[in-house]
């Protein structure tokens, strides 16, 4: 079976969090990636290779992050290209997209240096997100 485009941009950033070695067990369930049984992420990926780089969710999605984010601990993970992945809880990410009844637009920005600086319909998420975040999810997922 052929490997697809978002195969490889998935598997990249879950190596990362694998080279961790925190990872104790991963199960796909579309679209989420179940982490450790407490963690849900979802991926998404463009395919830009500067800033900005931009992702559309569906209703449909954002139904489902909303219900399944009731029962658990649930990140965004929007892979910028090769540059990284720009990790938002979803506290963070239902802040700037604010209730929609349609498909929403969000963006990710970063220069060179810098932290992402995530927009959604709402404005933008409060405060920059560093590119270490990912890496770092499985520890703090309970903080945020």
């Amino acid at each position: 079976m052929p490997l697809r485009k978002q195969e490889f941009y998935e598997g990249a950033a879950l190596h990362q969090l694998a080279r961790s070695g925190k990872i104790k067990s991963l199960k796909y369930e579309a679209p989420f990636f179940f982490i450790n049984n407490s963690l849900l992420v979802c991926l998404k990926y463009s395919t830009g290779k500067r800033s900005p780089w931009g992702f559309t969710f569906s209703q449909d999605e954002l139904v489902l992050f909303r219900n399944r984010s009731r029962h658990m601990s649930l990140f965004i993970g929007l892979i910028c290209g090769a540059d990284g992945v720009a990790a938002i809880p979803y506290r963070g990410f239902r802040d700037i997209i604010g209730r929609r009844k349609a498909s929403i637009h969000v963006a990710c920005y970063r220069g060179h240096g810098e932290h992402y600086a995530v927009f959604g319909p709402n404005g933008e998420h409060h405060r920059k997100i560093a590119p270490s975040v990912w890496q770092h999810i499985l520890d703090e997922s309970e903080l945020l």
